[in-house]
């Protein structure tokens, strides 16, 4: 006969793991009661539903790791900034950093090589970590940097400790660039990288979808009016205004932006060097940022949301504060970068905080396990933006706990807000600015 257990401890344990009730009542009991110890017994018994496992993680740390001429960087996700600064998870994913550049920067081949405490491999390690701070934790991501004859420049956003930070990239130089004044020039680009977000180190990268899928095919052979001839060209000067946003070195480099990329890395390493490769992760995005997603992107999306000219409906004082208030009708805000635009526009007009419609929206924006939610509004946050998600959502709350949890969550911390309407918005800022003293 199973022994009882209190039926409070069940229902404490079924809350953070999500786990069956037999399951949680074995597991507490083999345990004597003892919450952490169950949630780890769980862990280990592989009976924590997947669930628990789609729970979103827009946390977590980069890693990563530069020995000569290679370079590995892992993202070790987790759901709360809490874990993240835990030593015990950043020495993790150091030693996870440390794998991947022994077995050659795979994701699977790290996941399966020997677990730095003897125990298994990578999988259970990350398994046995996950059990002890009983939250989703895994390695997202993983990617190696190589050069023939050039260097490997990195730089780390605010690093926490060597090593880590949120925010990572490396830059693969070569040409005239050698010794200590060429890894200064790489780290400089690394940096222009995490603040630009460049999609590809030379235009022949950029995939023929995303450079041809929508362009108008003209057959030179017949006669063409004016206005296909003009269309034709507002869409290949268009084409290159993209090129400029997304290819790395024809963007204005952020540190001097008088020149491009290009002409920085010429000024600095000389006409020869040039630009081998890069790569950059950033907490809690997916792949917004991977050519693959951009490779698959519809054209309409790729020239068609540009945010950068965003007018406001209205532009409204409230004391100190100016809301940008973004019609309802337009492009949908489909990730980061559009984001990065709004952002820009909003600054234009000497904007403190935006009023962004739930039209606005991309259908996969609440359901929580796609991760655009957090994607998009990490962007905000970095660039410390204040935004307000303006709209009716009562039919998502009522089928989504997590969603109300991090609606919750995201209203006390006030960087993100999301109100009913424009009225509840402007109240709650008059309020704030009566309850700091601010003049209204």
């Amino acid at each position: 006969m199973k022994e009882k257990i209190d039926i409070n401890l069940v229902k404490a344990l079924r809350k953070r793991t999500a786990a069956g009730v037999v399951s949680c009542r074995d597991a507490l009991i083999d345990t004597g009661g003892d919450l952490d110890s169950a949630v780890k017994l769980l862990h280990e018994r592989h009976l924590l539903p997947a669930a628990i496992e789609r729970r979103p993680t827009a946390e977590g740390l980069i890693a990563f790791l530069v020995d000569g001429r290679c370079g590995v960087i892992v993202e070790l996700a987790a759901e709360t900034d809490f874990t993240a600064v835990n030593p015990l998870f950043q020495q993790a994913a150091q030693a996870i950093a440390r794998t991947t550049f022994t077995v050659g920067g795979e994701l699977a081949n790290t996941l399966a090589a020997p677990s730095p405490d003897g125990q298994g491999d990578i999988a259970g390690y990350v398994r046995r970590l996950a059990a002890t701070f009983g939250e989703n934790i895994h390695v997202r991501r993983a990617s190696i940097l190589r050069t023939e004859n050039g260097l490997i420049g990195a730089y780390a956003h605010n690093p926490p400790v060597p090593g880590l930070a949120r925010m990572v990239a490396l830059v693969a130089i070569s040409g005239q660039a050698p010794g200590l004044s060429g890894n200064l020039v790489a780290k400089k680009l690394a940096m222009h990288v995490v603040g630009a977000a460049p999609l590809w180190s030379n235009v022949d990268h950029v995939p023929p979808s995303v450079r041809d899928q929508k362009r108008l095919r003209i057959d030179d052979d017949r006669e063409h009016s004016p206005d296909e001839r003009d269309v034709s060209s507002a869409i290949e000067a268009r084409l290159e205004r993209f090129y400029d946003q997304t290819v790395l070195p024809r963007q204005r480099y952020l540190l001097d932006p008088s020149m491009t990329v290009a002409e920085f890395l010429a000024a600095e390493a000389g006409s020869d060097a040039h630009i081998e490769g890069f790569v950059c992760f950033r907490i809690g995005e997916d792949a917004a940022h991977d050519a693959r997603v951009a490779e698959a992107a519809e054209f309409e999306w790729t020239f068609g949301n540009d945010w950068s000219d965003e007018r406001p409906s209205k532009l409204t004082a409230i004391g100190n504060e100016r809301v940008f208030e973004i019609s309802p009708h337009g492009p949908k805000l489909r990730d980061d970068r559009d984001a990065v635009d709004l952002i820009n526009a909003a600054w234009s007009g000497g904007a403190t905080i935006i009023a962004l419609p739930v039209e606005r929206l991309s259908t996969d924006f609440f359901p929580l396990s796609t991760r655009k939610a957090g994607t998009i509004l990490q962007k905000f946050s970095n660039f410390g933006t204040r935004v307000a998600i303006v709209g009716d959502i009562s039919s998502e709350l009522s089928a989504s706990s997590a969603l109300r949890d991090f609606v919750y969550e995201s209203n006390h911390r006030g960087q993100v807000v999301f109100v009913l309407d424009l009225t509840a918005l402007m109240q709650g800022l008059r309020k704030s600015q009566h309850d700091n003293g601010d003049t209204a």
